[in-house]
Parts: C-alpha cells; sequence; structure tokens
C-alpha cells in the first residue's frame, strides 16, 4: 500500500508541476513574444542541461556517462528523446490548429493507448476500478477546461488530429523508458531525452535568433518552466512508474488542468463555476479511488 502512494503522490505532484508550467507559459506567450517553437526548443534544452547538471553533482561526472556504455541504452534514449519533442511540438500544434479545450481533452485520452497497449502486448486484463478512474479523470477534465459548455469548443478536426498524436505520444513515452531507466536511472533518461530532443529542436528554430522579449519576470518563468514544469515533473511522472502501473500515472496526469486553472484563480484572478468544481472533484476522486487498497491493489503495482 505504501508504495503505491508513493507511485501515486509522484504522479500526482509531476501533473501539478505541468499545470504551474501552464501559467508561466502563458505569460511568455501573451507578453514577451514566445511563440510554441522557441519554448518547445528552449524548455527541451534548458531542462536538459539542468537534470544532467544535478545528476553530475550529487552521482558524480561518470554517473551521466552510464547511458553510453551499451548501444541498447543509446537506442532507448535516443528513441525516448524524439518521443519527448513530438510530445511537446504536436500539443502545441493542437493548441494552435484548434484550442487550448480542444488539446487538452485529446491528451486526456492518452490512458486508453497505455491500457490498449497493456491488454494486446503484454496480456494484462484491465480491472474495473482502472476503467472507472479513466472515465472520472476524462469527466473531470472535460468539466474543467469546457467549464461546462461544450458548444464553446471548436473540434477542429487538425486540432483533433494533432491533439490525439500528442497523446499517443505521451502513452508511448510512459510504457517506452521503464527498461533503460531500471539499467541507466530516471535523470539519465528524461536529461539526455531532453538534451536529443531539443537538439532535434534546434535545427529547426535557431535558439540565438529568437525575436523574444527577456525581462526579470520572463526570466523566472523560464526558470520555473524548467526546473519545476519540465525536470521535477518528467523525474517525479517517470519515477512513479517504478511504483504503480503506467496507465494509473498516466490517469493521475490529470491534475494538470486542475492545478493550471487553480494557479489561474489564485495568480490571474480567475474565477470557478460549478461545473469546474465538479470536474475538480472528479479528478480528485480518481486519486483517492486509486490509492484505496483492494483485491486489485497487487495488480496495479509496477514490476
Amino acid at each position: 500500500m505504501l508504495k503505491i502512494l508513493k507511485g501515486v503522490f509522484l504522479a500526482a505532484f509531476a501533473g501539478c508541476c505541468w499545470g504551474s508550467m501552464a501559467v508561466a507559459a502563458q505569460y511568455l506567450f501573451t507578453n514577451c513574444g514566445f511563440e510554441a517553437r522557441h519554448l518547445t526548443t528552449l524548455r527541451l534544452i534548458g531542462a536538459g542541461v539542468l537534470l544532467l547538471a544535478l545528476q553530475a553533482a550529487f552521482g558524480g561526472f561518470q554517473s551521466i556517462l552510464k547511458p553510453f556504455k551499451e548501444k541498447r541504452n543509446i537506442r532507448d534514449v535516443l528513441i525516448y528523446g524524439v518521443g519527448v519533442l513530438l510530445i511537446q511540438y504536436t500539443f502545441f500544434l493542437a493548441i494552435e490548429q484548434s484550442n487550448a479545450g480542444t488539446a487538452a481533452i485529446m491528451v486526456g485520452v492518452g490512458p486508453l493507448f497505455i491500457i490498449g497497449y497493456l491488454a494486446i502486448c503484454k496480456h494484462r486484463k484491465p480491472v474495473p476500478k482502472e476503467f472507472f478512474c479513466l472515465f472520472l479523470a476524462i469527466s473531470g477534465v472535460s468539466l474543467v477546461v469546457t467549464k461546462g459548455n461544450f458548444e464553446s469548443l471548436d473540434f477542429v478536426s487538425t486540432g483533433a488530429f494533432w491533439g490525439l498524436l500528442s497523446s499517443a505520444f505521451g502513452a508511448f513515452c510512459t510504457v517506452q523508458p521503464k527498461n533503460v531507466i531500471s539499467r541507466v536511472g530516471v535523470s539519465n533518461v528524461v536529461g539526455w531525452g531532453m538534451v536529443v530532443g531539443g537538439s532535434i529542436a534546434c535545427l529547426f528554430t535557431n535558439p540565438f535568433a529568437m525575436d523574444v522579449h527577456w525581462t526579470l519576470p520572463s526570466v523566472l518563468c523560464y526558470f520555473q518552466i524548467i526546473a519545476f514544469g519540465t525536470v521535477a515533473a518528467f523525474w517525479c511522472y517517470l519515477k512513479s512508474t517504478e511504483y504503480v502501473i503506467p496507465s494509473i500515472t498516466a490517469i493521475l496526469g490529470s491534475f494538470e488542468p486542475l492545478s493550471a486553472v487553480a494557479l489561474s484563480v489564485i495568480i490571474l484572478g480567475a474565477t470557478f463555476n460549478s461545473y469546474e468544481l465538479l470536474g475538480a472533484t472528479a479528478i480528485l476522486a480518481n486519486m483517492l479511488i486509486l490509492a484505496w487498497p483492494s483485491k486489485d491493489t497487487e495488480s496495479l503495482t509496477a514490476n
């Protein structure tokens, strides 16, 4: 039970970190001239370098070279890096082609891809609690981002496509790195993966030729994005897969829109309506149900 609670907490905290990042990113987009491609490139490079620097500081320089000792590790980290880049870019494309509500709802179906993968490739039968919590998570996310007014959503087919693609990439990057993480550690996989993804992004967006406005608030927002919204979030998210199965980790990622809305209220003065409160309740309920001991507890624990 303690193992599951630890995994649930890590996954939920990761969602909250991503939610806080959304508020900082919104400030950069609105006030500092940033575009999605700018932030994707700077986010991955900055966060990857920071995470590797922390790993070297606490584990020694040789510790960050572990992925290069075996070809299979290099291969897996490269694949993960491409996946991380695709997650970021397709999500921002979904917002650009439609709107944030559509993108968030499309990404919210990520657990379906993971549950399907585990059922088909790993022959693991989903447990009833998992399906119920998936329903709660998707319902809660939908209510939070739409405020209960689904007519306000513009389900542009292109935007929905990019959102679903981002969701699929996110599911892939939850499952794919598990083996290499067990061999070289979370920090190495996430750190080098982000450096790889950011380096590829630099081929299309020159980080030294961005027409953006650097001020003290924008620097602080950028630091928040790489330190908490990326490094802490990705590390906690992947670390949680050591304690609970990936589908539960993905479901708890629904804390991202919940925390984003809460911080918008606190920092930006936004208000909740009854539908948003109902959605927040559904998201919190899914965490409590997953953490509650039951006959399915053992089957929900990561091997």
